[in-house]
């Protein structure tokens, strides 16, 4: 019988029916199967295949049912726990939801995934414990391989697999990979999370760059009323068209650009008045 194998499907035969558990016999171990845990009524001397994993007691556990991933396959599993002194917890289709470990998660924990938030990962087991781990992004394609070219202005949904120093690495369940600048955003985001990216530059069939920003003219109106929020608060603002792109992205999460479009459109509003080193509300 071959070597078995844990966090893998494994040859067994059922060796005994007790009240609660079917008893699965291999040559190296005899691990027990919970009756819930079965696809179908067992009898001693059935040869049956089920998958071997580490329960919550790291004892060793089998299920006849399928997991979503392995060490083999890979999938977007959902955080269901968070744990900060840990990491947080993927349900992967088992009784048990499988740790992400917080060595494998953003160093800032704003950036960690919240519940319902997905990851792309595989089972890794190591001595007496297994955890799911995120895949890299550069092993992705070991994974998964798009079926299909996205096309420019397409919006589509993907989810955060890297916070970079520039800016985001989504992936489409797809597997589409696509990069957001900073400056093509307007808040922080946080590994995991769902969003819905529209294609600004098609590089090829599997790398893209894309915006999370509505059309221009949506957004101008959108960047005018968070100018208008501030000063409401502030009556005034040391920010004005001259500022530098590093103090209007600190205070807004928006490009220079995008600032004095909005700013011009509330000064022709007469909202504002704009003076040498700051901009006031009238």
């Amino acid at each position: 019988m071959p070597k078995l194998k844990i966090g893998d499907t494994n040859l067994f035969t059922v060796q005994n029916v007790e009240n609660h558990a079917y008893i699965l016999s291999h040559e190296e171990a005899n691990i027990p199967m919970e009756k819930h845990e079965a696809t179908e009524s067992l009898k001693p001397g059935e040869n049956i295949e089920a998958f071997v994993y580490i329960n919550h007691d790291k004892n060793l556990a089998a299920t006849m049912k399928e997991p979503y991933i392995d060490q083999y396959r890979a999938a977007f599993v959902a955080v269901v726990e968070k744990k900060e002194c840990l990491g947080v917890f993927v349900d992967i289709g088992l009784k048990k939801d499988m740790l992400v470990s917080k060595d494998d998660l953003p160093h800032l924990k704003n950036q960690w995934p919240h519940i319902g938030d997905k990851l792309f990962c595989y089972l890794k087991t190591a001595k007496n414990q297994m955890v799911a781990r995120p895949v890299s992004r550069f092993r992705m394609l070991e994974f998964i391989r798009p079926k299909r070219t996205l096309e420019k202005d397409e919006t589509i949904k993907a989810y955060v697999h890297r916070l970079s120093d520039e800016g985001l690495v989504l992936f489409s369940e797809e597997g589409h990979e696509i990069f957001v600048y900073y400056k093509h955003t307007r808040k922080a985001h946080r590994f995991g999370e769902a969003l819905e990216v529209t294609i600004t530059i098609v590089r090829d069939d599997l790398h893209y760059n894309g915006t999370l920003i509505e059309q221009k003219e949506l957004v101008m109106e959108e960047d005018a009323q968070r100018i208008m929020n501030y000063l409401e608060e502030h009556k005034t603002m040391d920010l004005h068209d001259k500022s530098s792109p590093e103090a209007i992205f600190e205070v807004f999460h928006m490009s220079k650009a995008a600032f004095k479009r909005a700013l011009g459109q509330l000064y022709k509003a007469e909202k504002v008045s704009l003076e040498k080193d700051k901009t006031r509300l009238k």
